[in-house]
């Protein structure tokens, strides 16, 4: 998903008070992933699944190396 299409999401989930992950939290998620590499991520609980979308890019699978 590009990231013009996941400001969407995320806007649209916050115009309908949908809970979504905070920025900040978000900033410090990213780190981890970026660090940790993942090559799956399980995510229970999702509301519209911004968090999830976010993560992606930080699978193993989508890393140019």
């Amino acid at each position: 998903m590009n990231l013009e299409e996941l400001e969407k999401v995320k806007q649209k989930a916050l115009e309908e008070h949908i809970p979504i992950i905070m920025d900040d939290t978000l900033n410090v998620m990213e780190k981890y992933l970026n660090t940790k590499k993942p090559e799956k991520i399980l995510e229970i609980g999702t509301a519209v699944g911004y968090s999830a979308m976010c993560f992606t890019r930080f699978l193993a699978d989508n890393r140019k190396s």
